[in-house]
């Protein structure tokens, strides 16, 4: 029979109450500072006449997670129109973008979804 197999009840019982209160203690520990609100700025064609500055805002790690997971396809990638459309609504908060249709007169289309997909999962991490 295994050693850990003879354990009584009352060693198992102590073993979790030390668990849980080294866990309650780094956890206490290791908070950080809210990420929730928090921004970055990036530009967009850099030095050219394109140039253009957007601003992101972190919605939070529930809705963070939820515009990640909403967004994925049946074969667990990103739908990037359905994700985009989330992310003008709850991330991208400069400039002002009504709809999608912003990147049919503008350019970095693609950079900024690289971007706000980068954001939001350094901001999960």
């Amino acid at each position: 029979m295994p050693e850990e197999a003879k354990k009584t009840t009352k060693e198992v019982a102590n073993e979790v109450a030390g668990t849980r209160t080294a866990a309650r203690e780094q956890a206490a520990k290791n908070a950080i500072t809210s990420r929730f609100g928090k921004t970055k700025t990036f530009k967009i064609d850099e030095g050219t006449d394109h140039e253009q500055t957007f601003m992101l805002q972190f919605p939070g790690t529930v809705e963070a997670s939820n515009l990640l997971d909403s967004a994925q396809n049946p074969f667990g990638n990103l739908a990037r129109t359905f994700f985009m459309e989330q992310a003008i609504k709850k991330i991208i908060v400069a400039p002002k973008i009504k709809d999608l249709k912003f990147f049919d007169e503008h350019h970095g289309y693609s950079e900024v979804y690289d971007q706000v997909v980068s954001f939001l999962t350094d901001g999960l991490n």
